[in-house]
């Protein structure tokens, strides 16, 4: 598949093992937004490329992941019940993705 630049991960594949690593280390890899569509675009690239075999999702530096970012929560101010929805709906839909991939054994 055509390289796909992301912001927030990084994403390559060997062997049949696509590697999304969450990269946000400043941050200890907390959950924004922007990482969240990014993670969802990641997943549907895996799904729909027949030469990915297995999905391996890890952290860049010390953490994985320390969950959401509080500080770009805090920034939304009152427009925050909204933006709460629209990432968890973004990371609902990459880990229900996941969930349901073909198998390609």
């Amino acid at each position: 598949m055509a390289a796909e630049e992301y912001a927030t991960l990084k994403f390559d594949v060997r062997d049949g093992v696509a590697h999304i690593t969450l990269n946000r280390p400043e941050a200890a890899n907390a959950l924004n937004l922007e990482m969240a569509q990014e993670l969802l675009r990641a997943v549907l690239r895996c799904d729909e490329d027949p030469e990915v075999r297995a999905v391996l999702v890890t952290g860049a530096g010390d953490m994985f992941c320390v969950g959401d970012d509080l500080k770009s929560f805090s920034e939304q101010g009152e427009h925050l019940p909204h933006h709460l929805n629209e990432v968890t709906t973004y990371l609902h839909a990459a880990v229900s993705r996941m969930a349901r991939m073909a198998r390609r054994w």
